[in-house]
C-alpha cells in the first residue's frame, strides 16, 4: 500500500500537468470555435441589415421613379449643372466640337434641299420624256451629288461620336475627382445607401448620358435648322404665308406626338437600373467569392443573378 501511495505520489504531478495542458487545448479550441461562429454570424448579420437597407432604398428609389420622367423643370435645372462640366468655356474644345456639329447640319439640310430640288427636276424630265435632261440630271448631277452627301453624311457620325467622347472625358473625370476626394468611395460604399452600385453610374452610365447628350444636340438642332432654311426657300417659291403654315404644323404634330407616345425616358431610366442591379450582384459574388465557397452557396447565387437578368429581358 505505502508502495502504491509513493508510485502516486511521482506520477500524478506529470499526468496533472498533462490533463491541464489538454483542458487548456480544449478550452481555448472551444473558445475558438465558439468566436469564429459568432464573428460568422456577425457578419451574416450585417450582410442581412445592408440588403435590407438597400432593398429599402431600391425601394424608395422605385417610388421616386413611379412620377413620370421627362423633360420639366427638374430635367432643365439638371442639365444646367451638368452643361458646364461637359462645356467649361467658349475657347473648350468641346465648344468646338458644338459649332463644327452645327455647320455640318447646316451642310446636310442644303443638301437635303439640293436633293429635293433634283427628285424634282428628274421627275419633270421623265413626264416630259426629256433624254437629255433627264441624262444630265439623274446620270451627271446624281453622280456628283454623291460625294458631298458621303462626305456630309460621315462627318456627321464622326463629329457626333467625337462630341459623345469629349462630354464623357469632362464627365468622367470630375465624377472621379469627386469620388475619390477623402473617403468618399468608403462613405458612398459602406455608410450612405443612397447611391446604389456607384460603378455602374461611373461607367456605363456617364457613357450613356454623354452619348444620348450629343445625339440631343443635333436633334435639337437638325429640326431647327430644317425649318429655317425650307421655310427661307418655300418663302422664295410660294410666298410668306406657307412657312407660317408649315411651322405651325410642325407644332402641333410635336405637341400631338409628344402627347401620345409612352414614356420612353421612363422605361430607359427603369433599364438603366436594372441593369446597375444585374452588374451588383457579379459584383457581389467576386466580393464574398470565399464564403459563397466556403458555405456552397453557389446555387443559390446562380438563382440570384438569373432571377436579376430575368428582370431585364422582362422589361426590355
Amino acid at each position: 500500500m505505502g508502495q502504491n501511495m509513493s508510485s502516486f505520489a511521482e506520477i500524478s504531478p506529470k499526468s496533472l500537468i498533462s490533463s491541464k495542458k489538454r483542458s487548456a487545448v480544449l478550452i481555448i479550441s472551444v473558445a475558438a470555435v465558439y468566436l469564429i461562429k459568432q464573428y460568422v454570424e456577425q457578419e451574416k448579420k450585417k450582410q442581412s441589415e445592408r440588403a435590407a437597407a438597400r432593398a429599402a432604398e431600391g425601394q424608395d428609389n422605385r417610388n421616386r421613379k413611379q412620377k413620370r420622367i421627362g423633360v420639366d423643370a427638374r430635367f432643365l435645372a439638371q442639365i444646367k449643372k451638368l452643361l458646364p462640366i461637359c462645356i467649361p468655356g467658349v475657347a473648350s474644345k468641346e465648344a468646338a466640337l458644338l459649332i463644327s456639329l452645327a455647320m455640318v447640319l447646316i451642310a446636310r439640310t442644303w443638301l437635303d434641299i439640293w436633293f429635293s430640288g433634283f427628285n424634282g427636276h428628274v421627275v419633270k424630265a421623265i413626264v416630259s420624256r426629256d433624254r437629255k435632261t433627264f441624262i444630265a440630271r439623274a446620270v451627271v448631277e446624281f453622280g456628283f451629288m454623291m460625294w458631298p452627301m458621303s462626305i456630309v453624311n460621315n462627318s456627321l457620325k464622326l463629329t457626333i461620336s467625337a462630341l459623345s467622347l469629349a462630354f464623357r472625358t469632362r464627365l468622367t473625370r470630375y465624377a472621379h475627382e469627386q469620388y475619390l476626394k477623402d473617403i468618399t468611395f468608403y462613405k458612398i460604399s459602406n455608410i450612405d445607401n443612397r447611391i446604389q452600385n456607384s460603378d455602374q453610374l461611373l461607367t456605363q452610365d456617364i457613357d450613356k448620358f454623354a452619348e444620348n447628350l450629343s445625339h440631343l444636340y443635333s436633334d435639337i438642332t437638325k429640326p431647327l435648322v430644317d425649318i429655317v432654311l425650307f421655310a427661307y426657300k418655300l418663302g422664295e417659291a410660294i410666298g410668306r404665308e406657307a412657312p407660317i403654315y408649315m411651322i405651325v404644323y410642325f407644332l402641333t404634330s410635336g405637341a400631338l406626338l409628344r402627347a401620345i407616345s409612352p414614356p420612353f425616358g421612363k422605361f430607359t431610366a427603369i433599364e438603366q437600373k436594372l441593369e446597375g442591379d444585374f452588374r451588383f450582384t457579379h459584383s457581389r459574388i467576386i466580393t464574398h467569392s470565399e464564403e459563397i465557397a466556403f458555405y456552397g452557396g453557389g446555387e443559390r447565387e446562380r438563382t440570384v443573378v438569373n432571377g436579376s437578368f430575368d428582370k431585364i429581358v422582362r422589361h426590355v
